[in-house]
């Protein structure tokens, strides 16, 4: 049913169950409602069959995390959620996240509602990133490339800012890579090589010692690859 997972199949519920107090999964499929409830990891009863249900599809999570692991006191960070959630809506181009949030749990930083949805990928989400700022290209440096055999495929948007410091932020199957890897280095390499190519086009011989970090120094990137 997909290509690409950012992590181990089902893994990751399973270890939200054995941390939840309560655990709901509702699923409307084929035209059919199921659900089942769990308490602290184990099922209090069977899956239940609910009957016809119409234009409705997809899978329902509700988690509460147990008190008597987390403490009384917890409670989730919004902002860290909404980033979360805002990631996954440029990294899957055209997805669309309805957020909402109990107001009182927000310090001003993170809105109440918001659709967040990026038809565009990568470029939408870096312009929006540096609305305002002044860039040295009048757009971002932005493709797609599908790998060969339906092997997944990777995303670039790359800008320059005039007067503040740049980011790279990379990703592999949404998943944040925070300590690099060959996809960075890859974008790296492909960009140094192609402004030293453009020097030997136009017979500029200092090309020849531009050097990654001369390319990327200062730049703001977003990558994102899907193996």
């Amino acid at each position: 049913s997909y290509k690409v997972s950012g992590g181990l199949h089902g893994v990751c519920l399973s270890v939200v169950n054995a941390l939840a107090e309560t655990l709901t999964v509702e699923v409307a499929r084929d035209r059919a409602l199921w659900t089942q409830v769990y308490r602290r990891g184990k099922p209090t009863g069977p899956l239940q069959h609910h009957g016809a249900v119409h234009n409705r599809r997809g899978t329902t999570i509700i988690f509460h995390p147990d008190p008597k692991i987390f403490g009384e006191a917890m409670q989730f960070r919004p902002e860290r959620i909404y980033r979360m959630a805002r990631s996954k809506a440029y990294l899957f181009r055209g997805v669309e996240i309805r957020w909402s949030c109990e107001a009182s749990l927000l310090d001003g930083a993170v809105p109440e509602r918001d659709r967040l949805h990026f038809p565009g990928g990568l470029s939408d989400y870096l312009a929006t990133s540096l609305d305002g700022r002044a860039t040295i290209t009048p757009r971002p440096f932005a493709g797609l490339a599908k790998f060969t055999g339906g092997a997944g495929y990777v995303e670039w948007a790359v800008c320059w800012p005039e007067a503040e410091d740049g980011f790279f932020n990379s990703y592999c199957n949404t998943v944040p890579t925070p300590q690099g890897g060959s996809h960075e280095t890859g974008l790296r390499a492909a960009l140094a090589g192609g402004l030293k190519g453009y020097g030997e086009l136009v017979g500029n011989r200092k090309a020849g010692q531009i050097t990654a970090e001369d390319a990327l120094g200062g730049a703001a990137v977003l990558l994102s690859v899907f193996i």
